[in-house]
């Protein structure tokens, strides 16, 4: 999952799951908080029942019947207790202690001023009715005294309750936004933080100069990208490491290879310059075939030297070609018609077949590409096994390709070396025992040029060696 996807995600279920656990929490909270307060919430809610016991005793003053047990049993079931009293001597009475108290507490004044009265105070519910019976004043006293708290005490109470009923719902949604987002936040950190451990694995590792390691990181997200760039870049600085390392060893061959083929030469200079100096060549036949042999080996120096130049221009990438269209039939004709009877001399007979039609083109440097062709078939003059060996220039038109076969009967090449015939210096005879047969350079040139139109080489072995040039169609 993306990182943004995630970050969002986890943002939302920050904000969802605290406030549902929130609104869970507080509504069982509020069930337990309501429970304790439940009672006094609901005496306050129902009331004294006044109405009710007043209109039961109207019934009895207004039947003169005055049945103290009658009467006892109909004000039990609202919670009223009775006292009656004839000419203010106690009749009836089952008052309990609180109610007494709480009578007592009312002025003596308030109970005789009037025979009919209905009083509710916060200690007490008095329900009060008299009746003349014979002369004498009969008093029926409803008395209930109220244990339940006054208005401002429950007011005072109910503040306290949600109080302490939103104090601790704030400190329980405090608990879970701090857990939630600590758990989601050490998820996404650990996202984080195992890519960025194994860049920093991989840094370490390119800083100690190991570069055999690989970073495998399985996420689907912005930093599996990152990781498969950083390992293409640990890929090719290994490449970049590797062709540095084979660059030098090259060099050092290409080094000693010089050395060699310079030295040869030169020693053979020597020798017959210092044997003309210390009057060796006696004779007027020996000092010319002493000077021909010095001039000879001094020419082998010449080209050896020119063939160095042009390598190390054309490997240096500073070397001036010079491109222009030029039809396929007419440079290869051209070609044959230069070096056929120069060939010839040699040991070796060309033939040509070309099947391309007559308005095919390519851009080249002509001269270098004479240089290439030329050689491919001093190689096989070289190496012809035979007094006259025999190549082929084939020419093919492959799609947008050009390809170009030259084919000889020679013996051919090892075919682990095959891969090795375009490097610098490379000969089949390993002990490079008769280096005026050739530099070993003639391939590795023609492999720069080709490149540098754009084209291919490569060698194989077909009864004989076959090289293979590929080089693109000009196209308007």
């Amino acid at each position: 999952m993306m990182i943004k996807k995630r970050l969002a995600i986890s943002n939302i279920i920050m904000l969802v799951v605290p406030a549902i656990l929130i609104v869970v929490i507080a509504g069982g909270l509020l069930e337990a908080f309501t429970e304790k307060y439940g009672k006094k919430i609901r005496i306050i809610n129902e009331g004294t029942g006044t109405y009710k016991v007043q209109k039961a005793l109207d019934s009895y003053i207004k039947n003169k019947d005055v049945d103290n047990e009658k009467i006892e049993e109909s004000l039990k079931n609202a919670g009223y207790n009775l006292l009656i009293t004839d000419n203010g001597a106690t009749v009836f009475s089952n008052l309990t202690y609180d109610d007494k108290d709480a009578i007592s507490k009312i002025n003596e004044d308030i109970l005789s001023s009037s025979d009919s009265m209905v009083l509710e105070v916060n200690a007490i519910s008095l329900i009060k009715n008299s009746i003349l019976n014979d002369g004498k004043r009969i008093n029926i006293i409803a008395i209930k005294a109220n244990k339940f708290m006054s208005k401002q005490q429950f007011k005072s109470d109910m503040r306290a309750f949600f109080i302490s009923y939103i104090s601790v719902v704030l400190i329980i949604a405090l608990i879970i936004i701090t857990l939630t987002n600590g758990i989601l936040s050490s998820r996404v950190a650990k996202s984080l933080i195992e890519p960025l451990d194994l860049l920093s694995y991989g840094a370490g590792q390119i800083e100690e100069g190991n570069l055999e390691f690989k970073i495998n990181y399985d996420g689907k997200d912005e930093f599996s990208k990152v990781c498969a760039d950083f390992d293409k870049m640990r890929m090719r600085l290994k490449e970049s490491i590797d062709m540095k390392l084979k660059y030098e060893e090259d060099r050092k061959e290409l080094v000693a290879g010089i050395s060699h083929d310079l030295r040869t030469p030169l020693t053979t200079i020597k020798g017959y310059a210092k044997g003309l100096k210390d009057g060796v060549a006696n004779t007027p036949e020996k000092c010319e075939r002493y000077h021909e042999i010095i001039y000879s080996k001094a020419c082998d120096m010449d080209m050896l030297v020119d063939k160095l130049f042009l390598f190390s221009k054309l490997d240096t990438g500073k070397f001036p070609f010079i491109f222009e269209k030029v039809n396929c039939n007419d440079f290869f004709l051209s070609f044959l018609n230069t070096v056929v009877n120069e060939f010839k001399v040699k040991g070796l007979d060309c033939s040509y077949e070309n099947n391309c039609e007559d308005n095919v083109y390519f851009n080249i440097d002509c001269e270098e590409m004479h240089r290439v062709l030329a050689n491919i078939l001093e190689n096989s003059v070289k190496y012809k096994g035979k007094d006259v060996g025999n190549a082929k220039i084939k020419i093919d038109k492959k799609e947008d390709e050009l390809v170009i076969i030259v084919q000889d009967d020679g013996p051919g090449v090892i075919e682990e070396n095959l891969s090795r015939l375009f490097k610098g210096f490379f000969r089949e005879d390993a002990s490079r025992s008769n280096p005026s047969e050739g530099s070993g350079l003639g391939l590795s040139i023609a492999e720069y040029i080709v490149k540098a139109h754009k084209g291919t080489i490569r060698a194989e072995n077909n009864n004989g060696l076959t090289i293979i040039i590929t080089l693109p169609i000009y196209n308007e």
